[in-house]
């Protein structure tokens, strides 16, 4: 998937070792930049992924790369100078400190959402160039699974939500799904959450937990559903009868496993394993 989901071109020199320092395998984004120039040369770069990974410019959350340019130092051997705008409109740029521009190339940024670095390098940063993600049609966090979840024991808090006195009255019940992602991705991009929900249901021993059919939801999910509170009572001549009903709600905080799955405007997809946090409300039946 490397030539199809994402776009990399290359300026410099052909020597020097090997470096590919990107978060294909997690989603990590390149975070941070440190740029050290020579006269003729750009002599070394350091740099930070989302993840935590250390291989200063510092993107904020949501930044993206807008416009990328590289040059090469003039005579095809080493990189010369990096310059990039982002969406909030700051700008980064470094060049060699002796020797002047020549060709600018203008880089194909795709979805601003920059991976990382991939070159070769040896005493000097002979070339280099930024991995991008092509242009992003839709994200779906899916193949969700709770590992967890027979494990748990439902806490069940029983509330009242109406006491009527020969009324019949109906209540809303709101329910709330969350699965937490890294802020990477969920600050640039909408994220669509392919899942079934954790439920749980009144047995015999008590409570237990189950995981509710797939469906497609936003990661940040509220459902309200109408209950009509009504029951039929015999109320003898002169005798007042007060009717209380309850309802069971349970909150779920669970680790949960799951792939991103990007689909680029070029029908290419990428893909990676992620993990993360589900918190939910639910509730049981009157």
């Amino acid at each position: 998937h490397l030539y199809l989901s994402t776009t990399l071109q290359l300026i410099g020199g052909n020597e020097g070792d090997r470096f590919l320092f990107t978060g294909e395998s997690n989603g990590a984004s390149l975070c941070r930049m440190w740029v050290w120039v020579g006269p003729s040369q750009v002599k070394a770069v350091r740099a930070w992924l989302s993840d935590g990974q250390h291989t200063e410019f510092s993107f904020r959350p949501g930044e993206r790369i807008a416009t990328l340019s590289l040059w090469g130092n003039g005579n095809g051997t080493r990189l010369g100078a990096i310059k990039f705008k982002t969406n909030k409109e700051r700008e980064f740029f470094v060049k060699m400190t002796s020797w002047g521009l020549k060709t600018e190339y203008p880089m194909d940024v795709g979805s601003g959402f920059c991976q990382g670095l991939v070159g070769n390098s040896g005493q000097d940063i002979d070339c280099m160039g930024f991995l991008f993600l092509n242009n992003i049609q839709s994200i779906v966090l899916c193949d969700v699974r709770y590992p967890t979840i027979k494990q748990v024991t439902p806490q069940v808090a029983v509330e009242e939500i109406k006491s009527v006195t020969y009324k019949n009255k109906t209540s809303k019940i709101i329910q709330t799904n969350t699965w937490s992602m890294s802020e990477n991705i969920t600050a640039k991009f909408k994220v669509d959450v392919k899942a079934g929900i954790p439920d749980i249901a009144e047995v015999s021993t008590g409570f237990s937990t189950s995981v509710g059919v797939e469906n497609t939801y936003s990661r940040v999910h509220t459902s309200e559903r109408t209950e009509t509170l009504s029951t039929n009572i015999d109320i003898p001549p002169g005798k007042k009868m007060n009717v209380k009903i309850t309802i069971g709600r349970c909150s779920f905080d669970l680790p949960y496993t799951g792939t991103v799955r990007m689909t680029c405007s070029n029908g290419s997809m990428f893909s990676f394993q992620t993990t993360g946090k589900y918190k939910g409300i639910t509730y049981t039946d009157i």
